[in-house]
């Protein structure tokens, strides 16, 4: 393995993005580095025996330009079954306070990652991280984690007993997202000059860079009482030329504890010169098309501000009816603001009553 600069002497890279780089680590070094962390959300120390070996292992981050050392990324096995396809491997990094807020939790997440699938075995890799810790959370989808659920009790904190949360990334989720880099993504749809195909890492963040903000809602990172979740992304694409012009999302909601009472709810953002040419009536038509078929639920909804003509006008002309007005269902400018909730049926693209 080649060797940089980074810090005092050379050090050994396991595996590099251009950017930053996974080197090891000398004797004494994660604890140095830990002690200069921001620990607020690690759990309290537990120094009982516990019944099973678990080893750990570790490994610095490094900005490549400057040789800076950015923080430490750690892995340690994790046995679901006593099967080597049971395993996975247990990731977790502590950025230094300097290098924090930089995008760099996600480019560090990836490349570990890909450089556990290159060089061992296993399939499954996974993290586990506070429920309110949203810095780290976003970090986690910005590299390509899917959030699997909530971890209920699993540490303990200030003396009190708290959920994580866990997220996972498989071996065959990092080579969709090589391949969607190498201009191969997988298409779920296409018609009129767009295609609908699978999000990778970075269309959000780059749609969202691009935009006006226009009705964009209100930050806020207090912790929704929902169950967390990651929805589904879609890319928006221009057909001839492949330019990202927008992403659609879409995730569950229920109206009853079972199956039928389900349906999803969609969203889109565009970027601004891709509006007013219907490029957000064919993908969001597309994406309720993709759901009926590959799904077996029987309602797609969405909403939108009672003031954003334009999307109405788009889910209208692409079949959505509206439902009624949700009150106060959205915070924007400070201000709660009514949405407009609409829905399209199974029946409705069958031509059923």
């Amino acid at each position: 393995m080649s060797g940089i600069d980074a810090g005092p002497a050379e050090r050994t890279v396991l595996a590099s993005d251009g950017v930053v780089a996974l080197v090891e680590l000398r004797e004494g070094e994660p604890e140095a580095i830990l002690a200069r962390c921001e620990r607020t959300f690690d759990g309290d120390p537990d120094d009982r025996p516990i019944p099973l070996d678990v080893p750990r292992f570790w490994a610095g981050l490094v900005h490549l330009e400057s040789g800076e050392l950015l923080g430490t990324m750690s892995w340690r096995p994790v046995p679901h079954l006593a099967v080597l396809s049971g395993i996975g491997w247990n990731q977790g990094f502590h950025l230094l306070p300097e290098a924090q807020g930089r995008g760099l939790s996600g480019r560090g997440g990836r490349l570990l990652a890909r450089h556990l699938f290159a060089t061992t075995e296993v399939d499954r890799i996974q993290a586990v991280t506070a429920v309110d810790n949203v810095p780290a959370r976003r970090g986690l989808d910005s590299a390509g984690f899917h959030l699997e659920g909530v971890l209920r009790g699993i540490s303990r904190r200030g003396g009190e007993s708290t959920d994580m949360v866990l997220y996972s990334l498989l071996r065959s989720d990092l080579e969709a997202i090589d391949r969607a880099v190498d201009g191969e993504r997988e298409v779920l749809a296409r018609r009129d000059g767009v295609v609908l195909a699978r999000a990778i890492p970075g269309d959000r963040r780059a749609v969202a860079k691009a935009s006006d903000g226009a009705f964009g809602l209100d930050r806020d990172d207090r912790l929704s009482p929902q169950t967390p979740r990651t929805p589904f992304r879609g890319a928006v694409l221009d057909a001839e030329t492949g330019r990202l012009l927008g992403v659609v999302s879409w995730h569950a909601v229920g109206y009853g504890g079972t199956f039928g009472c389900s349906a999803w709810n969609i969203g889109i953002e565009l970027v601004p010169d891709a509006r007013g040419r219907g490029v957000g009536t064919t993908a969001q038509r597309l994406l309720v098309e993709h759901l009926f078929a590959t799904t077996g639920l029987d309602r797609v909804e969405a909403g939108t501000d009672v003031d954003n003509v334009a999307e109405l006008r788009a889910l209208e002309k692409a079949g959505f009816r509206r439902d009624g007005v949700v009150r106060g269902a959205q915070v924007r400018d400070g201000r709660r603001r009514d949405m407009v909730l609409l829905g399209i049926l199974r029946t409705d693209l069958d031509g059923g009553a």
